[in-house]
C-alpha cells in the first residue's frame, strides 16, 4: 500500500494564498510536513489553472521540491499544466488523470505515452457521470484499459479510480461497496495486475463532524486494503489514517511487527 498525500491543494486557503503571493515558504513547510508522516508520494492538485498555467505550475513543483525529494503526482484537468510539469519534476510523476471523456482521452492520455510516466485512469462516463453499479464500472475498465492500450499506453503504467462517492448520496454505502468489489475483480477482469487509487476524502464529502468522518474513513480505508488497494490518496497528517494503512500492510504482508506502527 503506498499513501500519496492529497494537502497540496487549491481548496486550502493557505496554498490558495502561497499560489497567489508567489510565496515558496508555506508550501515547503507543508511539503516537510508531509515527507515525514510516511507519505511516498504528493500529489500537487492546483485546480484547472485557466491562468498561467505554466507559470504556476512551475512555481508549485519547484516549491515543493525544494523541500522534498518525493514523487509528485500531477493532479489537473490542463494539459498544459501536465506537459510544463513532466519537463520539471526531478522523478517521474503520476498523470492523474483522464477519463473516457474525449478531450481528456485526446490531450491527457497522450501525456502518458510519450513521457512514459504512470496515469490515473477514472471510471467515469465519457460524459463525466459517475457510474452507479458494479457492473457500469467494470464495463468502463474494460473500455478504459482498451482505450489505454489502443493509444500505446504500456498496461503497467495505467493505475485505475473506481470512483469513491459521498456516502450520504442515496446509494453511497452500496456504491461504497460495489468499488470494493471492482478493485478485486479487476485483476481477473483485464488479464492483467492492474494497480487501483482511490480519493479517500471523497467518502466522507459533506459529513457532518470531523471525528465521524475521520472513523468512517479509517475504517474504509481497512476495507480498501483487503480488497487488494494499491494506492490511497488521503490526508496523510491525520495520524490515525496513515496508523491504519500501516497497520493493514503489516498483517496482510506478514511484515515483522512494530509496535512503533501504532503511534497514532
Amino acid at each position: 500500500m503506498i499513501l500519496i498525500s492529497d494537502n497540496i491543494h487549491v481548496m486550502n486557503p493557505k496554498i490558495a494564498k502561497a499560489m497567489n503571493d508567489m510565496d515558496t515558504k508555506p508550501i515547503r513547510d507543508l511539503a516537510s510536513e508531509i515527507k515525514s508522516s510516511g507519505s511516498k508520494i504528493i500529489d500537487l492538485n492546483p485546480g484547472p489553472l485557466r491562468k498561467n498555467c505554466n507559470k504556476m505550475m512551475a512555481f508549485l513543483i519547484n516549491s515543493v521540491q525544494e523541500a522534498t525529494d518525493l514523487r509528485l503526482c500531477l493532479d489537473t484537468p490542463n494539459p498544459e499544466a501536465i506537459e510544463t510539469g513532466l519537463t520539471i519534476c526531478k522523478d517521474k510523476p503520476i498523470i492523474n488523470g483522464f477519463s473516457l471523456e474525449p478531450h481528456k482521452m485526446e490531450k491527457i492520455l497522450p501525456l502518458a505515452v510519450e513521457s512514459d510516466a504512470e496515469i490515473v485512469g477514472f471510471l467515469l462516463h465519457p460524459d463525466g457521470k459517475v457510474p452507479r453499479s458494479l457492473d457500469e464500472r467494470l464495463s468502463l475498465a474494460v473500455t478504459l484499459a482498451g482505450e489505454a492500450k489502443k493509444a500505446g499506453l504500456p498496461t503497467e503504467r495505467l493505475i485505475i479510480d473506481p470512483i469513491v462517492v459521498p456516502i450520504s448520496w442515496e446509494d453511497g454505502t452500496a456504491q461504497a461497496r460495489d468499488v470494493l468489489s471492482c478493485i478485486r475483480l479487476l485483476p481477473d477482469l483485464l488479464g492483467f495486475p492492474v494497480k487501483t487509487v482511490v480519493g479517500l476524502s471523497n467518502l466522507t464529502s459533506g459529513a457532518g463532524t470531523k471525528t465521524d468522518s475521520f472513523l468512517i474513513e479509517e475504517v474504509y480505508l481497512a476495507m480498501l486494503i483487503e480488497a487488494g488497494l494499491d494506492l490511497a490518496l488521503l490526508n496523510v497528517l491525520r495520524k490515525r489514517s496513515v496508523g491504519t494503512a500501516f497497520i493493514c500492510d503489516s498483517l496482510k504482508n506478514s511484515r515483522v511487527w512494530s509496535w512503533g506502527e501504532v503511534d497514532v
